[in-house]
């Protein structure tokens, strides 16, 4: 027993041996082989680049509404919630069993209208039913476009049609007023099984949108033409628009899900008041609400990606780069994980390559334009 194990001690003591003598004496790469400078150019890639980022609108509120029925009656069904949304087009809720549309139009209806009577409120019910995506006039007539216009919203919520039997008129009690294309109810004033007198309350709305400003400045961003989106709708935003006024927009906003939040005090957006405003609704008015969104550049820039040792004489977020020892005027639009990206304008050659470190101190002929 004792012979083995001295038998497997001198084999161990050999292995360790050779496996020593194979490390001392391994080859290693002849010094004629190793780079003894770093590389001098570096390859550029490119990609689009869109600046897609989020942006906070500081929306001004106006005042909050009372909404009145336009009618008597039972009420037997009510489609609206405190918290929810209403939208022009929309049925309110039912009276009677009959479905009471909703509609906004800039001028609120104070008359019976027929086909052929002109007016301010004849032009903002043509205009309610084309934002509605039907085929009304574009003018302050009613013809009997604008009824088929108005039967067709009436149809697609059930509610009561024009027809000869009302002689095809429209007059205020043939549907709900709404002061704005979209509304968040904050109050609903009514019950099923209710009666209710035409001119009654039946909900109040929360302030809606008059104008949204974005903000003074944000960090880095790139100038140039933007879309906005709100809620999956996207609108032109010109470089240095400062205030947004456009209803389109603003009616946008008033239905978005970060609108509503902020509006009714959520967590998403802080809001602040003045005057007599309270909370985040400014249900008294002038109050205002900051709300988020993303926003994006409409044109695309191609973005060259380069180390930040590439970049000298730079001044306000405009630079030049060595291309084989020639300054190239660029714009820097982004850094990030050690990179920086730049664009160039379209006087200047785009490059695939770039200096690592400059060969010239030459100025730039024309620094980063656009």
């Amino acid at each position: 027993m004792a012979a083995s194990i001295v038998v497997l001690l001198a084999l161990v003591m050999a292995a360790i041996g050779v496996g020593g003598g194979f490390l001392l004496t391994r080859s290693r790469i002849p010094p004629s082989l190793v780079s003894s400078t770093a590389a001098t150019t570096v390859k550029v890639a490119s990609t689009p680049f869109d600046d897609s980022r989020s942006v906070t609108l500081n929306v001004a509120l106006g005042q909050s509404s009372t909404v009145t029925s336009p009618v008597s009656g039972t009420v037997t069904r009510i489609s609206i919630r405190a918290g929810g949304v209403l939208k022009s087009g929309q049925a309110a809720f039912d009276v009677n069993a009959q479905p009471m549309l909703a509609l906004h139009t800039s001028v609120p209806p104070y008359r019976s209208l027929t086909s052929g009577m002109r007016g301010t409120d004849a032009a903002a019910l043509n205009a309610a039913l084309r934002r509605l995506g039907q085929g009304a006039p574009d003018s302050d007539r009613m013809t009997w476009d604008t009824i088929t216009a108005y039967n067709a919203i009436a149809r697609s919520v059930g509610a009561r049609q024009l027809s000869g039997d009302s002689g095809w008129a429209i007059d205020p009690g043939w549907f709900v007023w709404l002061p704005a294309d979209s509304v968040t109810v904050k109050q609903v004033s009514v019950a099923v099984g209710r009666q209710i007198d035409a001119g009654q309350d039946l909900f109040v709305t929360s302030a809606t949108a008059v104008k949204a400003t974005l903000p003074n400045s944000v960090a880095d961003i790139v100038s140039g033409r933007r879309k906005l989106t709100i809620d999956k709708q996207e609108f032109d935003v010109p470089d240095g628009t400062v205030e947004l006024t456009d209803p389109a927009v603003l009616a946008a906003i008033d239905g978005s899900t970060a609108f509503r939040m902020a509006s009714l005090g959520g967590d998403s957006a802080t809001a602040s008041g003045t005057g007599s405003a309270t909370g985040g609704d400014g249900s008294a008015g002038g109050g205002t609400v900051s709300v988020p969104y993303s926003w994006r550049l409409t044109r695309p820039l191609t973005a060259l990606t380069v180390p930040p040792s590439a970049i000298y004489d730079v001044v306000a977020g405009k630079g030049c780069v060595s291309v084989d020892g020639k300054p190239t005027p660029v714009r820097i639009i982004a850094s990030q994980l050690g990179k920086t990206m730049v664009s160039v304008d379209g006087k200047t050659m785009a490059f695939d390559h770039v200096d690592v470190i400059p060969r010239t101190a030459e100025h730039c002929s024309a620094q980063g334009g656009e």
